[in-house]
C-alpha cells in the first residue's frame, strides 16, 4: 500500500470537513484511450472539471486525490475521489454528468463510476468519514502502480486544501 496516498487522502478529507460541515466524497475512474508518458490528460479534466463545478455550484475549494494506474492493457487509468461542499451538492448525479462532459470534451472514454460511487460525509459521523476513508484505500493499491523508467509521470496528485484555522477561545 502506498502510505504517501493514504496519508494525502486522509489529510484532503479532514481538511474539507474542517471548512464544510457536510462533504460529499464522490469516486469515479478515468480511462484513456492510449498510453502517455505524462500526466496532460489529467491536469486538462481536472482543471475544466474544477472550472465547471465552480461555475455551476459557486464551490470555495474542491478537493480531490487521483492516482495513475497502468494495467495489463498497457495505457493507463485513473482512480479518482472528490470531495464537495455537501451542503451545495447532496447528490452526485449532475456531478457525474459533468465529468461526464469534460471527458467527452478530452476525447476520453465514458467515465466509469463504481459501484457505491458517493458517501455523504458529516464532520460529526466519524464512522462515516472511516468509511470514505476506507473505501478511499483502494486508490494505495500497489499492484498496478509499478513505475516504468520510460513513464517520469507522478503516480498521484492531490489537491492541495489546508485546514480551517479554529480560532481557539
Amino acid at each position: 500500500m502506498f502510505l504517501e496516498v493514504m496519508e494525502e487522502l486522509d489529510s484532503q478529507v479532514s481538511s474539507m470537513l474542517s471548512h464544510h460541515s457536510r462533504v460529499l466524497f464522490l469516486r469515479l475512474d478515468i480511462r484513456c484511450y492510449e498510453f502517455s508518458s505524462t500526466n496532460k490528460i489529467m491536469s486538462d479534466f481536472m482543471r475544466l472539471l474544477k472550472r465547471r463545478l465552480i461555475a455551476r455550484y459557486g464551490f470555495t475549494r474542491v478537493g480531490y486525490l487521483w492516482v495513475r494506474e497502468v494495467s495489463k492493457a498497457k495505457k493507463q487509468h485513473y482512480h479518482l475521489v472528490l470531495l464537495l461542499d455537501g451542503n451545495k451538492v447532496q447528490h452526485p448525479k449532475k456531478i457525474i454528468e459533468i465529468a461526464e462532459d469534460v471527458g467527452f470534451d478530452l476525447y476520453l472514454p465514458k467515465i466509469y463510476t463504481p459501484k457505491n460511487c458517493f458517501l455523504k460525509l458529516d464532520r460529526k459521523e466519524e464512522s462515516q468519514v472511516a468509511i470514505a476513508i476506507y473505501r478511499g484505500s483502494y486508490l494505495a493499491k500497489t499492484r498496478t502502480k509499478t513505475r516504468f523508467k520510460h513513464v517520469k509521470a507522478r503516480s498521484y496528485g492531490s489537491s492541495n486544501i489546508r485546514p480551517r484555522n479554529e480560532v481557539i477561545q
